[in-house]
């Protein structure tokens, strides 16, 4: 490498794969499953190094289902189409149970080391999106109905909730219950809530960590980009199911909300995916990395999950997300009375259709 890194690894961004070191570009691929996933990851990477004279390129399956002897098989296929330069600088490892295993050669101690600390960077981004499932179907449901109530949408089937929320009727039914003294029952079943259920809300608000989804990225490199930059950057990248929250969220439905500035940019991220795809952050920032505990961030995603979205594109092609997102982002960011003003300004008005 153009003098191997020292003992502590300096890592970078880059806008094409996971990490930069030295002159080798290395990119994880978690739970990748496919062959035809695999090849479109490793002419990618052929193609990256075919502009990079010089550079090499390592590509990680990490927990992959495919076998080492697969592996063997596409390596030998893409070397009937790449250049013999292209194929001296591409590997290929299989990193399974804290072993590292190679195509076509095993990596040296020196190139372990640097992927070990990539994957566990990356290992760790994604850690906030494996969350336990068990207590969300409820609270998706909850979510659900405030929006529901804050649109004056009037009332809704159990069914519909249900296939809203990516969850059984039982699951639906049960929720129910536990909301019965916010809700008007009509004759033909179907539900609404009749007021905020303020109790709820505020349990959802206590265990919003163990609930939603989440991953907080800093900026290390000493000049970061205003908040205000990144939000600009989003919005001309136009992508698809990355919606924006946060405050610039609230400020779009709510204009006077009384706050000078804007502390972080909150992402909320339609994807049901196992992994979902962040990869989107390299065209906004490469270098954003992932926030340590603890650590003020200047840009958070919230993944959802359910399947209904709430969100709304705007005239200008813009995706916003829904405001009951907006308003969780309010609560963790600790702009309490913000909070509130954004709260009441959405709460339906007495006599209003």
């Amino acid at each position: 490498m153009k003098g191997h890194p020292s003992k502590a690894i300096q890592t970078q961004r880059h806008d094409e794969v996971d990490a930069e070191v030295g002159d080798a570009l290395v990119e994880v691929k978690i739970g990748l499953d496919s062959r035809r996933a695999l090849s479109s990851a490793l002419m990618k990477l052929a193609y990256l190094l075919a502009e990079k004279p010089g550079f090499r390129g390592f590509l990680v399956l990490v927990d992959s289902a495919i076998t080492l002897p697969r592996l063997r098989e596409e390596w030998a296929r893409a070397a009937q189409v790449l250049r013999l330069e292209i194929q001296q600088r591409l590997h290929i490892f299989q990193y399974q149970t804290d072993t590292l295993r190679g195509v076509p050669t095993d990596p040296d101690a020196e190139m372990q080391r640097i992927i070990r600390e990539v994957v566990s960077r990356e290992q760790s981004s994604i850690a906030g999106l494996h969350q336990s499932r068990s207590a969300t179907p409820y609270y998706d449901i909850l979510r659900i109905l405030i929006n529901q109530w804050i649109k004056r949408a009037g009332p809704l089937t159990s069914r519909w909730l249900a296939e809203a929320a990516g969850c059984t009727y039982p699951t639906v039914a049960s929720s129910l219950e536990k909301l019965e003294k916010y809700l008007t029952r009509h004759s033909d079943r179907r539900v609404e809530l009749k007021a905020f259920p303020k109790d709820e809300w505020f349990r959802l608000v206590a265990n919003a960590e163990k609930v939603r989804q989440t991953l907080r990225f800093a900026d290390h490199s000493g000049q970061p980009r205003s908040v205000e930059s990144l939000l600009t950057r989003l919005q001309n990248l136009r992508l698809e199911g990355v919606a924006i929250a946060g405050v610039p969220g609230a400020r779009r439905l709510h204009p006077s909300l009384d706050l000078i500035g804007t502390p972080r940019l909150d992402l909320t991220l339609h994807d049901r995916a196992r992994q979902p795809d962040i990869g989107f952050l390299r065209q906004l920032d490469p270098a954003l990395i992932p926030a340590v505990r603890g650590e003020p961030a200047r840009l958070v995603i919230h993944a959802l999950r359910y399947p209904h979205r709430f969100s709304e594109t705007d005239a200008n092609g813009i995706l916003w997300a829904d405001p009951v997102e907006c308003l969780l982002d309010l609560h963790e960011m600790r702009l309490e009375p913000q909070a509130l003003e954004f709260l009441q300004a959405l709460t339906p008005k007495p006599g209003t259709p």
